[in-house]
């Protein structure tokens, strides 16, 4: 049975390597045509083009909405003592606010003037990031609890500084919704 999965899998992957090959062959040939052929190159962009482009991107706050889901299942696993999946998680959330200040590396302060939210990320990296990972190294419930409240800390003041006040975190009181099994004694599946 596993060998007909397996099997299955790799025709599966085979096939998809196969038509994107001939879609990129396909591609390849008619831009190669068109260009051949004395077609009029496409005009460069337009202010109206790159306002579409503006409207259709994501919000910069997404990478955010990221870092909640992953901070919160950080949380649990925590509690449920399933240290890799803890550390899994605080990787995934370092990740994620690093991507937010790659995206929005200079929100406005109070003051009015750009942040600096790499220094910023680096304070918390170096800071409560750097202590859950050492709790969880240390497979220290107590102290990744008290480490948490240090992050959820130093997140509230960035959004403080960022103008953003009213994005108070909070102790989780529900994980969030995952197919992923925090039971590090779970025996399915298998």
């Amino acid at each position: 049975m596993a060998n007909v999965r397996l099997l299955r899998s790799g025709l599966l992957v085979a096939l998809g390597f196969a038509v994107g090959g001939l879609f990129a062959a396909i591609s390849g040939h008619s831009s190669a045509s068109a260009q051949g052929s004395g077609a009029v190159p496409p005009a460069p962009p337009t202010m109206a083009d790159v306002q579409h482009l503006k409207d259709i991107t994501p919000p910069m706050s997404h990478p955010m909405v990221d870092v909640g889901f992953n901070a919160t299942n950080l949380y649990f696993a925590g509690q449920k003592k399933n240290w890799p999946l803890a550390n899994y998680f605080l990787n995934e959330t370092r990740n994620r606010i690093r991507w937010e200040t790659d995206l929005n590396s200079g929100p406005k302060g109070t003051d009015g003037k750009p942040l600096d939210m790499k220094s910023i990320f680096d304070g918390i990296d170096n800071g409560s990031l750097t202590q859950l990972k050492n709790a969880i190294a240390a497979k220290d419930s107590k102290q990744l609890g008290e480490s948490y409240k240090h992050l959820l800390e130093e997140c509230y003041s960035c959004h403080k500084a960022a103008n953003r006040p009213y994005l108070r975190p909070q102790i989780p009181m529900e994980a969030a919704q995952t197919i992923i099994n925090a039971d590090p004694n779970a025996s399915w599946p298998q």
